[in-house]
């Protein structure tokens, strides 16, 4: 009924308005203990308001599928972060990059999984979250979809795999880690078995969003990557998140 709302809530706006969605998924954006917007890309996102001169907007934070889907349907609608993929890009509009991913398998360490082509996946259970790019890379590869045991959110895929009802799960590899950790597991008994992509996060529009404010945007966050306050800010969350795309990697997805 909530999402439902959301939907009927959204379609009413003008076109003209930008409105912004996110997903619960630090340390990258979520809610902190009073329901105020936290995390990386929302200090960023400010930074980029700052810039452009203008006030704070809501955020509305939902399951990661609702905010895909909205993104589809609402003009308008801003989505981060949101992984920048060969396949997604025609699709959307982009302002790049929030932070740099790499979208990894991680197994349990006692379970010794060796990955070194798409077809070692193909008898296993593999975990994601519906509609993130965990899910839409092993898809977009030809994994079958009765193999992905899709789920709403980031804390599911944890339990999941801690409590081996899946094999792997394909994830953004450090979210996947800080979830791990923030739910009590023991990040030391999990690996990465192999790294499927590596791509920038960023924040997606709706196509039919006015490319002017796009570009806007994206020139207000350029400005914003070369001073001060985003050094400081990257500096708070470097020991969590990365922000160079590795040159020497070797993913399994090419």
């Amino acid at each position: 009924m909530k999402f439902l709302f959301m939907l009927l809530w959204a379609c009413a706006l003008p076109l003209l308005a930008l409105t912004y969605y996110s997903e619960e998924n630090q340390p990258l954006n979520g809610q902190g203990p009073r329901g105020e917007a936290s995390g990386f890309s929302v200090e960023l996102l400010t930074l980029v308001w700052q810039e452009m001169g203008e006030k704070e907007h809501p955020i509305h934070f939902l399951p990661w599928a609702q905010g895909w889907y909205l993104l589809t349907q609402q003009p308008g609608a801003v989505l981060f972060a949101t992984s920048h993929t060969r396949a997604r890009s025609p699709h959307f509009l982009w302002a790049c990059p929030i932070s740099v991913s790499k979208i990894s398998l991680i197994g349990r360490k006692q379970d010794k999984h060796t990955i070194t082509s798409l077809d070692d996946l193909r008898p296993l259970r593999i975990g994601a979250m519906k509609a993130d790019v965990g899910e839409q890379l092993l898809l977009n590869a030809g994994i079958a979809p009765q193999g992905i045991m899709s789920v709403e959110r980031m804390d599911q895929v944890v339990r999941q795999l801690a409590l081996a009802r899946t094999d792997l799960v394909s994830a953004n590899q450090d979210l996947l880690f800080h979830q791990i950790g923030r739910m009590g597991f023991n990040p030391a008994e999990f690996q990465v078995v192999a790294i499927l992509s590596q791509q920038e996060n960023c924040f997606a529009f709706n196509p039919a969003t006015d490319p002017r404010k796009v570009e806007r945007f994206q020139q207000a966050l350029m400005r914003v990557m070369q001073s001060q306050a985003y050094r400081t800010l990257t500096q708070k969350y470097a020991h969590m998140l990365n922000f160079t795309l590795s040159k020497d990697l070797a993913p399994l997805l090419k």
